[in-house]
C-alpha cells in the first residue's frame, strides 16, 4: 500500500520475544480507563535514521500526559505509569519504515505496552474515549496476542465520523500506521468467546518530529498537567 497516498499503511511487525510476551500478563492496572479492562506500562524515546537502519534511545522517565485539546476527559492529568522492560527497536523501526518517515528527521515517539481484558463480568473496552485523533503525527497500533476473544476490530474513518474507510481485524503480529491528522480511529469492544474470558495485547506507539515532541517539562507546563497521587480506580 502506498503511505503517502493513502495515509495509512497495514504491515506485519516483528514478533516480540517470549521475555516481552511474558510480560503482558505482569502489567499493572491502569485505572484511568474507566472500568477494570486496562493493563499498561509506558515509555519515551528518541528514535533517529542512523548507519541505514531506525535506532531508539530511551528518554528519561515522565507521566503520561495528553493535551486536553485531544483528551476531555484525562487531557492535562500526569498519569503514572511503570516503565517498560523491554526495547521496542524492531516494532518501532518496521512502523517508521512503513510510514516511510523522513530518514533525515529526528523524532519523539510514546511506546504503550497494554493488555485489554475481558469476560463475563468485565466489558473489554478497548478504545475508552471512541474514535477520536491524539494529535501525534502519526499513531501505530500492533497486535502480538488475541487470546479467546471475539471483536476489536480496527477501525479508521473521516475526521469528525462517517463511514469507515478501513475496518478490519488485525491478526497477530500485524499492525496499522496513520498520519494522525488526516483520519479518526478506533477499534471496537473485545467480548469473551467462552466462560474463559480473554484478552487483547497490543503496543500503541505514537511519533512526533523533535520539535513537535509531547515530552518534557515545556510541554507539561503548556498542557496544564495535574498531578494526581494513587487515583481511584474507576
Amino acid at each position: 500500500m502506498n503511505f503517502k497516498k493513502q495515509n495509512y499503511a497495514r504491515f506485519k511487525v516483528p514478533p516480540l520475544s517470549e521475555q516481552a510476551m511474558r510480560e503482558f500478563g505482569t502489567l499493572a492496572f491502569d485505572p484511568h480507563a474507566g472500568g477494570k479492562q486496562r493493563y499498561r506500562r509506558f515509555s519515551q524515546f528518541k528514535i533517529r535514521f542512523e548507519s541505514g537502519e531506525w535506532r531508539t534511545e530511551l528518554l528519561p522517565h515522565r507521566p503520561f500526559i495528553q493535551s486536553k485539546t485531544y483528551n476531555g476527559v484525562v487531557g492535562g492529568v500526569e498519569r503514572k505509569f511503570e516503565p517498560i522492560r523491554f526495547d521496542p527497536t524492531p516494532q518501532v523501526a518496521a512502523g517508521a519504515l512503513a510510514a516511510r518517515l523522513d530518514v533525515n528527521q529526528i523524532y519523539q515517539i510514546n511506546v504503550h505496552q497494554v493488555r485489554v481484558v475481558t469476560d463475563h463480568s468485565i466489558k473489554g473496552v478497548t478504545v475508552p474515549e471512541g474514535p477520536h485523533r491524539d494529535g501525534h503525527d502519526f499513531v501505530m497500533n500492533a497486535i502480538f496476542a488475541r487470546h479467546n476473544i471475539i471483536g476489536g476490530v480496527s477501525q479508521l474513518m473521516p475526521t469528525g465520523g462517517g463511514p469507515c474507510f478501513f475496518e478490519e481485524i488485525l491478526g497477530e503480529n500485524e499492525a496499522i500506521i496513520m498520519a494522525d491528522d488526516k483520519m479518526w480511529h478506533n477499534a471496537t469492544h473485545i467480548l469473551p468467546a467462552s466462560d474463559e474470558g480473554g484478552h487483547r495485547d497490543i503496543m500503541i506507539i505514537s511519533f512526533n518530529a523533535w520539535e513537535r515532541r509531547r515530552y518534557g517539562e515545556e510541554f507539561e507546563r503548556n498542557h496544564g498537567a495535574i498531578h494526581i497521587d494513587d487515583p481511584v480506580p474507576a
